[in-house]
C-alpha cells in the first residue's frame, strides 16, 4: 500500500514537471478544459432539477464563501511563490551575465593574442551552453543528462605536486571553471598589468557566487504538496459552483459558472506559466541572446 502511495507520488510529479514544461497552449487548455468538463455537466443537472425549497441557500452560501476564501489564499500563495522563485532565478542569471559582460569588456581592453581570444571564447561557449543545456526546456533544474569530466586549471609553484583530482559534472559547469582556467592562463602569460587581473579574478568570483544560487535553487517552484492541495480546493470550488444554482434565472446561472471558470482557469494559468524559467521565457532568452550578439 505505501509502495503504490509512493509511485503514484512519484508519478503524479512527473507529470507536473512535465506539464511545466509544455507550450503556452498546453497550458492553457490543461487550465481551462477540466474546469469546464467539471462544472458544466453539473450546471445542467442543476438546471433540470426544479428547486422548490431554497431553505439551504445560506448554507451552501457559507461553504463557497469558506471554499472561495481557500482557494484564493492557496492560489495567492502559489502565484507568490512561483513569482519569487522565477524572480531569483532570473535575477542570479543576469548577475552571471553582468559578470561575464564586465570580464569581456576588460579582456577586450588590449590588443588581443591568443590567451586573450582563447578567454573570450571560453566565455562565449559557456553562456551558449546554459542557454542550450541548463535553461532549455529539458535541463531547466540545472542539470543535463551529458556527463563530461570536470578539470580545474590549478597554480603550480611545485611542479612535482600530483595533478588535480578529475570529478565527473556537467559540461555547463567544467565550462565555467574553464573562464577560471583561462584567466589563470592570462596571469601565467602576463599580458595585462596587475589591476586589471585583480579585476578579473573579482569578476570571476561574481560569477562563480551568481551561478551558484542560480542552479542551487529548487524546481518545480512551487512544491508539489501545495500544487496538489491547491488542486483538491479547485475540484471544490468547481463543484460547488456547478452544482448549486444562484437564483431562478438560467441566464444568470451560465453567466456565473463561466465567470468563474475564466477566474480559476486563469489562476491555474498563472501559476503554472510563471514557474517557466527556460528560454522559452523571453526574461531568461532576452539577456542571453543579448549577450551572444555582443561577443559572440
Amino acid at each position: 500500500m505505501l509502495g503504490q502511495q509512493v509511485l503514484i507520488y512519484l508519478v503524479s510529479g512527473l507529470m507536473y514537471e512535465s506539464l511545466l514544461q509544455s507550450s503556452f497552449l498546453v497550458r492553457l487548455l490543461v487550465s481551462v478544459i477540466p474546469a469546464l468538463l467539471v462544472v458544466v455537466p453539473l450546471a445542467y443537472i442543476a438546471q433540470k432539477q426544479e428547486v422548490v425549497n431554497r431553505d439551504d441557500d445560506n448554507v451552501m452560501t457559507t461553504a463557497m464563501r469558506f471554499v472561495g476564501a481557500a482557494f484564493i489564499f492557496i492560489g495567492s500563495f502559489a502565484n507568490v511563490t512561483a513569482w519569487q522563485g522565477a524572480s531569483s532565478a532570473n535575477s542570479s542569471l543576469k548577475s552571471e551575465l553582468a559578470s561575464l559582460s564586465a570580464l569581456s569588456e576588460t579582456i577586450l581592453d588590449y590588443k588581443q593574442n591568443d590567451t586573450l581570444k582563447d578567454a573570450l571564447s571560453k566565455i562565449t561557449t559557456y553562456v551558449q551552453t546554459i542557454h542550450d543545456t541548463e535553461l532549455s526546456t529539458t535541463g531547466i533544474k540545472g542539470f543535463t543528462v551529458d556527463n563530461s569530466t570536470l578539470q580545474r586549471k590549478q597554480r603550480v609553484k611545485n611542479a612535482a605536486l600530483d595533478a588535480p583530482v578529475e570529478v565527473k559534472r556537467d559540461s555547463a559547469e567544467q565550462q565555467a571553471l574553464d573562464i577560471r582556467s583561462s584567466i589563470i592562463s592570462i596571469e601565467e602569460a602576463d599580458v595585462v598589468n596587475d589591476r586589471d587581473l585583480n579585476r578579473m579574478l573579482k569578476q570571476v568570483d561574481d560569477f562563480q557566487t551568481a551561478r551558484r544560487n542560480r542552479i542551487s535553487g529548487t524546481w518545480p517552484l512551487v512544491p508539489q504538496v501545495v500544487i496538489s492541495t491547491f488542486l483538491v480546493i479547485t475540484i471544490a470550488v468547481l463543484v460547488l459552483i456547478g452544482r448549486y444554482p444562484t437564483g431562478p434565472r438560467r441566464n444568470l446561472k451560465w453567466m456565473q459558472v463561466l465567470a468563474s471558470v475564466a477566474v480559476v482557469s486563469s489562476v491555474w494559468f498563472s501559476v503554472l506559466s510563471t514557474q517557466d524559467v527556460s528560454v522559452k521565457s523571453s526574461r531568461f532568452n532576452v539577456p542571453i541572446e543579448s549577450f551572444l550578439s555582443r561577443y559572440k
